[in-house]
């Protein structure tokens, strides 16, 4: 199985925001490394984005090596988009030494397309 570190992160996440409607889609076969949560816009994505790491520390360990991942958040329309990489890699350090921060990402219109199928996953209210 590819990405079993990634693939677990995204079940864990999914079991801990089961409350809510968000649609979760990933984007790992694409060199993203990336889990993104598209959340109703009734929601304040600033402060889950701020709680984030907080939430992380309550989920189960993993029993796969660690892998880059960056985790995201956004409205349907993609405004509000923010991320944040868990288990930078080389490349990541590299930016963050010499730039003090990591490149500005932007979201993909491919993971925007909620009739995608395959990837798109709505966790149940």
């Amino acid at each position: 199985m590819k990405h079993p570190y990634k693939i677990q992160l995204q079940k864990n996440l999914q079991t801990h925001y089961n409350q809510t409607n968000w649609v979760v889609k990933n984007n790992f076969e694409r060199g993203r490394d990336e889990i993104l949560f598209i959340l109703p816009k009734h929601e304040d994505i600033k402060m889950v984005y701020a709680n984030l790491y907080a939430e992380l520390s309550t989920l189960p360990d993993i029993d796969h090596p660690s892998e880059r991942v960056l985790i995201s958040f956004c409205y349907p329309d993609g405004s509000q988009y923010c991320s944040r990489v868990i288990n930078p890699n080389k490349q990541d350090e590299i930016h963050l030494a010499l730039l003090g921060q990591l490149p500005k990402r932007s979201i993909s219109d491919l993971l925007l397309d909620l009739n995608e199928t395959g990837v798109s996953i709505v966790v149940p209210a």
